[in-house]
């Protein structure tokens, strides 16, 4: 089911009257990672707080599909990376640093509502992070990186591909296999009728993440080399891939940087976290402010339930629940201009 913004108008779009570029997230938007990314993450802070803190009689489960959403709409976790670390440190201190004292007590979804009021305040993610919860226990961000993507990975990849042997799990295939695009041709084809006939994609994945996601998502794409820390970063039929190697979401050179190597007109971005909305939110109020011929972009998020609503509030344009419903919403929306 879809959702425009009631005011959603022709002045949106400026002169350019209608739309050519879509722009898309990759997790949660073009692939499912249900069963990779946030269960890599649940792994992760599974192994750091049990084996390597020691709490080997800790409470389980340490950290529920429900808390990763709730973090990822808090903002300013849209690595996973950062969000392992995060979780870890606040059950870390929950066990050790504050036991006894009312801190212990706090639910994550009470710490994911603090993380969420300090991103609207400017000082989210691990800024917050490092204010809220005592250094004493924070893992290296090293570790947390490393130990989500032993789970993501599996032992043999972690290898072949970083030169690191897996502590936690030395036979596991990893988690990455249960990864499905969501994306077809055919929502491609009905795009390209209403228009919108360039691509790109703005992810928070690095190099061989973003490969691996891409071969997943267009199998038959051809690579396309265009200049980048981390090799190819465009693949058919995306005719741009902004990596978090470039630019980490939410900076809105992220987005500049994707419409103009696509020479976009007017565009909209897919995300399915507040850091995707936080970019184009902060593109409009940092970028075009200052430069008003900068395209104009819609804001879409996917999700469902209170998530859509929490985005229908913060300012997003639209909300679908899978990107295949994108066309049906832009038909709408085109039909709502004439």
């Amino acid at each position: 089911m879809f959702w425009l913004r009631p005011d959603l108008d022709r002045a949106a779009l400026g002169a350019a009257g209608w739309l050519d570029t879509a722009l898309f997230d990759i997790d949660g938007v073009l692939i499912d990672t249900t069963g990779s990314y946030r269960r890599s993450v649940i792994a992760a802070t599974d192994a750091l707080v049990r084996v390597t803190g020691g709490f080997s009689d800790a409470p389980e489960p340490l950290v529920t599909p429900d808390d990763v959403e709730r973090f990822k709409l808090a903002g300013g976790f849209n690595s996973d990376w950062d969000l392992t670390q995060a979780f870890a440190a606040l059950w870390t201190a929950r066990l050790r640093e504050w036991r006894g004292t009312p801190l212990a007590t706090r639910t994550l979804a009470q710490w994911a509502d603090d993380a969420a009021a300090a991103t609207r305040a400017g000082s989210g993610g691990l800024a917050w992070l490092h204010r809220a919860v005592p250094a004493s226990a924070i893992p290296e961000w090293d570790d947390a990186r490393w130990t989500h993507d032993e789970f993501y990975w599996g032992a043999a990849l972690l290898r072949e591909l970083h030169g690191r042997a897996a502590r936690y799990t030395p036979a596991a295939p990893g988690l990455r296999q249960a990864e499905r695009s969501l994306l077809t041709p055919e929502t491609l084809t009905a795009l390209g009728a209403l228009g919108l006939e360039r691509y790109g994609v703005i992810t928070g994945r690095v190099s061989p993440e973003v490969e691996w996601a891409l071969q997943l998502i267009a199998p038959a794409g051809e690579a396309t080399a265009i200049s980048g820390p981390y090799g190819p970063l465009a693949h058919r039929p995306f005719g741009v891939v902004v990596s978090a190697a470039q630019y980490a979401k939410p900076d809105p050179q992220a987005l500049v940087h994707a419409l103009q190597a696509l020479d976009a007109h007017a565009a909209v971005y897919l995300g399915d976290t507040s850091d995707d909305l936080d970019l184009v939110l902060r593109y409009r109020a940092e970028r075009q402010s200052a430069t008003p011929d900068l395209p104009p972009t819609l804001a879409v998020s996917v999700a469902t339930g209170a998530a859509a609503e929490t985005f229908r509030e913060r300012g997003a344009d639209i909300t679908i629940s899978h990107v295949s419903e994108l066309p049906t919403a832009l038909t709408a929306l085109r039909a709502r201009l004439v």
